[in-house]
């Protein structure tokens, strides 16, 4: 998955977290409905939503995209809208419906979308609309959330599932009501409703949506999905898996003779793996390739060797027949990625991921390779790190979790030498060097846009307040590095301040986050790894001036984690340094109040760190 994905994905998931909020909502989900039956092994399934638009910010919701593929086809689209009086002033129309790919920047694409837009410019209005969907094969039976968005009532809504007796399935729910289970013709049939109506708002660093929101999963416990394959267990899946991935490794005799060439001479088997990732990363490319199998089937190896390009299941597939040629083994690994972790249901088999990557372990280590990354070698990153990755093997599929990042593998360092001229104002040298989520975003911007727009968003993002940077230079160490420095130098008229004789220093403060206070927080805390920063600054004492306050060293350390500041002075320059690290954890909101009263100790003391210097007797 490509970087810009990732960024959208942590993008969307930051804008599902949620607490409790009270105000009149755009739009509010009136009614939706979906009903299912299964006969063998087709799927039939109607879907309906009644959307109440109140305003005019409510019309996004009036964009209406529907997902297809050669697998699931969707037909008999239909729409209305209804004033506020109930009477219909508008019909979908077939010309009103547009096709487009799902991923239009993409080629050899199964995925589509059919997508109209239908409103009314007098509110309040209700959009009205339904579809079918019909499948042959399928691993899901639903995966039901019946909300639009977050801050978006959902009134009443209703799953109806019909199934032949004998058919077994599977399921699990979350915020809705037990199901009516009744029995006729044959069939039985389940009823699930529920609402959505305390509604929810942002908070930093909470936990996924998908832990708050109704939502109920079904799946079948027998399913026939280009082979044959069961949920009876997570071994049976995995087994499964392998059958659909068998015969794939099928590189040619030339293929594998070039792979030979490339370690030739090496003895290390990790260093033949990292020669040959490397040869990965430099020779093919990410692109989304679901043809087929419903984005669950990888394309064969010698699909990526002639094209070059492929997505992660076909880039994955594709490194373990490269491994397979120099008799080292590589495991397909299904794990849940993205900025948040989800936490996966163990006691539910079922396919519970979005991203594949690689386990490969060696004789004294075990390398985990994201195939579709062109970062360092083994490195996890924010994506994947301390997950549950399930990972496919002939009848011993299991979990194991992948590597946390730990304190030094997020670390930011700030080094700022700051000194007066031109009448107190301040110049500062800035040498920054930046790990983890930062790292990521940076090494982003670095190889993914130009560099003028690049140093305005680092301007925006990374430049200290109240400084005007210039000579912006942004430096990769070496390629399998998980470090990226960016310096620059900067001005500012807001260090070195002048009341009467004195001038006042300000200490540039570490960044903390801002959390919520704990009369608002509804949610728990998930900190998915440390924070972790150190400063060192150093500041000129202005030629004939002295220090007069007291600058005093200061020690926290908590279960949340800890601060330190110290102060040195040599002639007339202030050296000090900070450290500050949050740790990783899942926090309840009984434990909340201390992680807030933490982080605002330290926030006061940065807020109070300042050098009081007058002019020398």
């Amino acid at each position: 998955m490509s970087i810009l994905t990732r960024i959208f994905i942590t993008l969307v998931l930051v804008s599902y977290s949620i607490c409790l909020v009270a105000q009149t909502p755009d739009a509010e989900l009136v009614y939706h409905e979906t009903k299912i039956q299964v006969k063998r092994d087709n799927l039939h399934k109607t879907v309906l939503f009644e959307i109440k638009i109140n305003n005019r910010a409510g019309d996004k919701y009036t964009d209406v995209v529907i997902q297809y593929s050669s697998m699931r086809k969707v037909s008999n689209i239909n729409a209305i809208v209804k004033d506020s009086n109930g009477k219909i002033v508008k019909k979908l129309k077939k010309g009103d419906i547009e096709d487009r790919s799902a991923f239009s920047d993409y080629f050899y694409e199964d995925e589509f979308v059919k997508e109209f837009t239908l409103r009314h410019n007098i509110y309040p209005y209700t959009l009205s609309y339904s579809y079918e969907i019909e499948q042959n094969e399928f691993i899901f039976i639903d995966y039901w959330l019946p909300v639009l968005d977050y801050d978006i009532p959902t009134l009443k809504a209703k799953l109806f599932l019909k199934i032949p007796v004998g058919y077994n399935i599977e399921y699990t729910e979350q915020f809705v009501n037990k199901p009516k289970v009744d029995s006729l013709d044959f069939n039985n049939q389940y009823t699930w409703e529920t609402d959505y109506t305390d509604l929810m708002e942002p908070e930093i660093a909470s936990p996924p949506s998908s832990n708050f929101l109704p939502k109920v999963v079904i799946v079948p416990k027998e399913f026939n999905y280009s082979v044959d394959g069961s949920f009876d267990s997570w071994v049976s899946f995995g087994n499964w898996q392998n059958k659909l991935n068998k015969n794939l490794s099928d590189l040619t005799e030339s293929d594998s003779r070039h792979i030979l060439s490339l370690v030739e001479g090496i003895s290390d088997e990790k260093e033949k793996v990292k020669i040959l990732y490397h040869y990965l990363q430099d020779n093919t490319r990410y692109i989304n390739v679901s043809i087929e199998t419903g984005g669950l089937k990888p394309y064969p190896a010698s699909y990526v060797a002639e094209n070059k390009y492929g997505d992660c299941k076909a880039l994955s597939n594709y490194f373990i027949a490269v491994l397979n040629v120099i008799g080292i083994d590589a495991y397909y690994t299904k794990v849940f990625a993205g900025d948040k972790i989800e936490k996966v249901n163990k006691e539910f088999p079922s396919h519970q991921s979005n991203h594949i990557i690689l386990n490969i372990p060696l004789l004294n280590d075990t390398i985990w390779l994201d195939c579709t990354s062109d970062g360092p070698f083994g490195y996890q990153g924010t994506f994947t790190q301390n997950r549950d990755a399930f990972v496919i093997c002939d009848n011993n599929s299991h979990f194991q979790r992948t590597p946390s990042l730990n304190n030094n593998d997020v670390l930011e360092t700030r080094n700022i030498k700051v000194y007066t001229y031109q009448n107190e104002k301040a110049r500062a040298h800035f040498y920054n060097a930046y790990k983890g989520e930062d790292y990521e975003f940076i090494h982003y911007l670095n190889n993914s846009i130009n560099e003028t727009r690049r140093n305005q968003i680092i301007k925006k993002y990374y430049v200290e307040s109240d400084f005007e940077a210039d000579e912006i230079v942004v430096k990769e160490l070496f390629r399998d590095s998980a470090e990226i420095q960016l310096s620059y130098t900067a001005e500012s008229n807001n260090i070195y301040k002048r009341y009467g004789n004195e001038i006042i220093v300000e200490v540039l403060a570490i960044n903390t986050p801002n959390f919520e206070k704990p009369g608002k927080r509804k949610l728990p805390v998930q900190l998915n790894y440390p924070v972790y920063k150190i400063d060192t600054l150093e500041y000129e004492i202005i030629d004939g001036y002295q220090i007069t306050n007291t600058l005093v060293n200061r020690c926290i350390e908590t279960k949340y984690g800890k601060y330190n500041i110290e102060f040195h002075q040599k002639s007339n320059i202030v050296l000090i340094i900070k450290e500050f690290l949050l740790n990783s954890g899942n926090y309840t909101i009984s434990e909340y109040k201390g992680l807030y009263d933490f982080i605002q100790e330290v926030n006061t003391i940065e807020k109070n760190n300042y050098i009081v210097t007058e002019k020398k007797n």
